[in-house]
């Protein structure tokens, strides 16, 4: 899923170059072709109650307290991207060097290629201005296509990471199956790239000079790193949320989890257009020109926001009751187990815990 949604990202700003009506029509055309799969493909069954439908009052009771602490850590944990990914991040792409823009770069309609990428030729004024003013400057000024490949490459490195956690991560680490300790282990390492983003930043000559190499490498290799953690985040959580959920609700447990993601989704894209817009202030550059909004110091308040979101994702996890397993990190044990009691010992040997596991992540990674 998230490997096509990442061609959709590099599909969806190709098509731009063409017109906005283009990419829209494409999309559009691409439902329509998967519709009569799903129509006339999937079980009728399916997403029909074997006994009742849960009322709106039932889907809102709280009394799975592991689910409850999972899912508003989830709310966080998706926030922590949001606040730099879905908005600033393609904008601060996009923006051109404020450096570049106003009376003092002349330019004709007859030599568009005289502004710099990011930049527009205005014919009223007859020098280079902010294509978009409200996406700041102070960016790389790529183009469309580079942009959406960088996004759409985000996504799939995700989605790929995301389904071979546990075979290349938590397995080799000792840490399957997961509990609230290899969350927090992990959440806590969430907020390292965010962290070491902000502080780059704020102070590397790479971006406050405007050495454009320096800054896209050091992008890259941010939100690689980013992508590959928050994707091991992700997995843990998907386990998380069928392990806690009650045998006879899972899909209403699951529906309010993933509820949860979508208000951290939502709460992280309006807080990044906040942060990206006026964190930095105005940039004026010769003669008192108005380039736009200081994109470097709007994206770098989103990195600390982020940063923030990860850390409170990871404290929140620690309320919740399930850390008799301890954690181990290879061959380091890191939190010792709590001894088992006899009867729990019991009560466990009747199925095979090796296949109960397997059993679960698959379910886990199937939600």
């Amino acid at each position: 899923k998230n490997s096509l949604k990442g061609v959709g990202y590099f599909l969806g700003s190709a098509l731009l170059e063409a017109s906005y009506e283009a990419a829209l029509g494409f999309m559009i055309c691409l439902i329509v072709i998967a519709m009569p799969f799903a129509i006339f493909g999937l079980d009728k069954n399916l997403g029909t109650a074997k006994k009742k439908n849960s009322s709106l009052k039932e889907i809102f009771v709280l009394d799975n307290f592991n689910l409850n602490v999972l899912s508003l850590a989830r709310l966080f944990l998706f926030a922590s991207r949001d606040f730099w990914f879905e908005v600033p991040l393609p904008f601060y792409l996009r923006s051109p060097n404020c450096l570049a823009l106003g009376p003092f770069f002349p330019c004709s309609q007859q030599d568009v290629d005289q502004c710099t990428t990011g930049a527009v030729c205005d014919p009223t004024l007859d020098y280079c201005t902010n294509v978009n003013e409200g996406g700041g400057c102070g960016g790389t000024g790529l183009g469309r296509v580079i942009v959406g490949a960088f996004l759409g490459g985000y996504i799939i490195l995700y989605g790929q990471v995301q389904s071979w956690t546990p075979q290349l991560v938590t397995n080799p680490l000792q840490q399957t199956p997961p509990n609230k300790m290899t969350e927090v282990f992990w959440g806590m390492i969430n907020c390292f790239p965010t962290l070491i983003g902000a502080i780059v930043i704020y102070t590397s000559s790479a971006f406050v000079d405007y050495a454009l190499g320096g800054m896209i490498t050091w992008l890259v290799v941010i939100i690689v790193t980013f992508a590959i953690i928050f994707a091991i985040n992700s997995s843990i959580h998907s386990f998380l949320v069928v392990k806690y959920a009650k045998s006879d609700t899972v899909a209403k447990s699951v529906g309010f989890y993933y509820m949860s993601n979508a208000v951290g989704r939502l709460v992280g894209t309006l807080g990044s257009g906040f942060l990206y817009t006026y964190a930095g202030g105005q940039v004026e550059t010769l003669g008192g020109y108005a380039a736009g909004n200081d994109a470097r110091l709007g994206l770098a308040a989103c990195f600390v926001a982020g940063t923030i979101s990860s850390l409170l994702a990871a404290v929140i996890t620690i309320w919740i009751k399930d850390e008799d397993a301890g954690l181990k990190c290879g061959s380091c044990t890191l939190v010792e187990p709590k001894a088992a009691d006899d009867d729990d010992d019991e009560e466990g040997a009747d199925a095979p815990p090796q296949q109960t596991t397997l059993n679960t992540e698959r379910s886990a990674l199937s939600a």
